[in-house]
C-alpha cells in the first residue's frame, strides 16, 4: 500500500477548501460524499463515528467531528 497518508490527508483538505471556497458554511451534506483520490472514493466524515480511518488510510482522518444544529450553541470549534 505505500504512505498514501500524507498524499490523501493534503488531497483531503484541498477539496474541503474548495467546498469552503464554494459554500458560505459547510455542513455533513457537503462533506458527506467524500472525494476522489487516483480513482478511489475516499470518504470524509462517517455518520456513525466522528473521527474515523478510511480504510485506504494507515491513520485517522478528522475534518470535523460537530455537525451543529441550526440555532444551537456549538460548545468547541476548530477556531
Amino acid at each position: 500500500m505505500g504512505d498514501t497518508d500524507n498524499p490523501i490527508r493534503m488531497a483531503a483538505f484541498e477539496h474541503v477548501k474548495r467546498l469552503s471556497d464554494a459554500h458560505d458554511h459547510l455542513t455533513s451534506n457537503e462533506l458527506k460524499p467524500g472525494f476522489i483520490f487516483r480513482g478511489e472514493r475516499i470518504p470524509l466524515v462517517n455518520p456513525q463515528r466522528g473521527i474515523f480511518k478510511p480504510r485506504q488510510m494507515q491513520h485517522l482522518l478528522s475534518i470535523k467531528t460537530v455537525f451543529p444544529k441550526p440555532g444551537a450553541k456549538v460548545i468547541f470549534s476548530n477556531h
